[in-house]
């Protein structure tokens, strides 16, 4: 079976060369004129640029390319894992459109622990008090915030990073408004 393919596929080459050449060459068939308006024609070639709209989807992809360049360059400079920054998809509850959300490792963390603890007081029957995680979170964020504060001062791809990520977010937003003023029912935000 081989063998066969070979000998078709041999053959069909074999005829595509013998047409090339019984085929006359194509300068060759073309008149004078024509040659000559070749010849004196410019070897510069004149350049269109067309600029158009960006679509929100285009504009949201980069503000996320920005965003994770800017975090993996935090999470390769911070040497407390604890305030490692990651993203992912994830869908709210009663909702199976997943959003993409953005936290650090004790955001995760302390909301797990603090509904694991919820989850066996509740089968305790309510008798163990429940230890809200925000205060703590909140604690953290702003030792984040100090964290990368730092970080801006001290390195400046960290700086550029964070502000190629602030111009993606500023120029998404701005087009969103643009595009949904005045509307007020559709209107992707």
């Amino acid at each position: 079976m081989s063998l066969q393919r070979n000998f078709r596929i041999g053959e069909a080459f074999a005829t595509g060369v013998v047409l090339l050449f019984a085929l006359p060459p194509c300068a060759m068939s073309q008149d004078a004129s024509v040659q000559e308006a070749e010849q004196d024609r410019p070897d510069t070639i004149e350049e269109i640029v067309v600029y158009g709209d960006k679509s929100l989807v285009r504009l949201r992809q980069e503000l996320y390319r920005a965003e994770e360049v800017a975090f993996d360059l935090f999470n390769s400079l911070n040497s407390d894992d604890e305030y490692d920054i990651h993203c992912y998809y994830e869908a709210p509850i009663g909702s199976h459109i997943k959003l993409r959300v953005c936290e650090a490792n004790y955001v995760r963390e302390l909301t797990a622990a603090a509904t694991a603890q919820w989850l066996v007081s509740q089968q305790a029957g309510a008798s163990q008090p429940y230890r809200d995680a925000l205060p703590e979170i909140r604690q953290k964020d702003e030792l984040l915030r100090a964290k990368m504060e730092k970080l801006v001062v001290e390195i400046p791809e960290f700086r550029k990073a964070l502000s190629d990520y602030s111009e993606a977010k500023r120029i998404l937003e701005d087009e969103r408004q643009r595009r949904c003023e005045g509307r007020i029912i559709i209107c992707r935000r």
